[in-house]
């Protein structure tokens, strides 16, 4: 095979089986698909109709138990003997000509390039407030990559990314410190190894998430806690300053509301009622408004965060 899709799962078997119909659909031939179940209850091979599977070239690996979606990616790697892998999430739906498109970028390059596309939400459907939040500053930043910025290693997410396999080994594949924001951290490894970063608008994939707010919410919290641990493991990176300067362009009013949120207290009443504004104003179709509610509570837990983590030393954010 020319290229292996690479999928990690974990008691997911509707979604995987959603992924793996939309594989099968695809207008080019001659890719394989490795799923590498990470320890889940039920084996994910028994959960994946046979009509399915027939259709395709999977292969079903099995972790024992859970190893993170990060060294399962690595697992699947390791077993793939194809010239270029593409990682997908076991819920992003690949467009038809996703796989065509990929080989189209990585084939045609004389260099090493990794190619990137955008993760959209599935078009008619009505997300959360949280998770229309997510989707909106993702295809707010598509928006400005079809306009002609160069792509870069911060915008490399393993729900759509394609890439030889000779440049993810020599860079040593995920690092499994990283509890979280393992692909923005492996692509600035890419980089640093002199890969290009070309982004195509066609090569989409939509993102069927239905993530609680009680994740979400984890969210801002763990990218805190990357930032400060890719920072403390290599310097160079000047993630922190680049951190510090982003916050400080933020919008006015996320700023003024850090101010006036100093102490805990004071932050906690702001979220919730950030939280609880955001949600009535999502029911009540005012997303614009709903989505800046939201902006605060992500600055706010971030920054929250991201001061506990300064605190708390290099034992921040690292995998156990």
């Amino acid at each position: 095979m020319t290229i292996d899709v690479i999928i990690p799962t974990r008691d997911r078997p509707a979604q995987l089986a959603s992924t793996l119909a939309a594989l099968a659909r695809q207008d080019v031939t001659g890719f394989g698909i490795i799923v590498v179940d990470d320890g889940g209850i039920t084996a994910a091979q028994t959960q994946v109709p046979p009509s399915l599977t027939d259709m395709l070239s999977v292969r079903f690996l099995r972790n024992e138990k859970s190893i993170g979606p990060g060294p399962s990616r690595n697992r699947g790697v390791d077993e793939s003997d194809a010239r270029f892998v593409v990682f997908l999430d076991d819920d992003c739906l690949a467009v038809p000509g996703l796989i065509g498109r990929h080989r189209m970028v990585l084939e045609g390059s004389g260099d090493a390039v990794v190619s990137l596309g955008p993760i959209l939400a599935p078009a008619g459907q009505r997300l959360s407030v949280w998770n229309h939040w997510d989707a909106d500053r993702l295809e707010r930043e598509y928006a400005r990559l079809r306009e002609g910025p160069s792509a870069r290693w911060t915008h490399l997410y393993t729900g759509n990314v394609g890439l030889r396999r000779d440049d993810f080994l020599a860079v040593g594949g995920f690092d499994i410190r990283f509890a979280r924001q393992e692909d923005v951290e492996l692509g600035y490894r890419l980089d640093r190894h002199g890969c290009r970063f070309e982004f195509d608008s066609e090569a989409t994939v939509f993102h069927d998430s239905n993530r609680s707010l009680r994740t979400w919410i984890g969210v801002p919290r763990a990218s805190a806690n990357f930032d400060v641990l890719m920072d403390r493991l290599d310097p160079d990176s000047e993630r922190l300053a680049s951190v510090v300067a982003d916050l400080a362009e933020k919008h006015w009013a996320l700023r003024l509301a850090r101010r006036i949120a100093q102490t805990p207290g004071s932050r906690r009443w702001v979220v919730q009622g950030a939280v609880a504004t955001g949600r009535l104003l999502h029911r009540l179709h005012a997303d614009r408004a709903a989505l800046a509610a939201f902006s605060v509570v992500w600055d706010l837990t971030y920054c929250e965060a991201l001061s506990r983590a300064l605190a708390a030393g290099d034992r921040v954010g690292c995998a156990t």
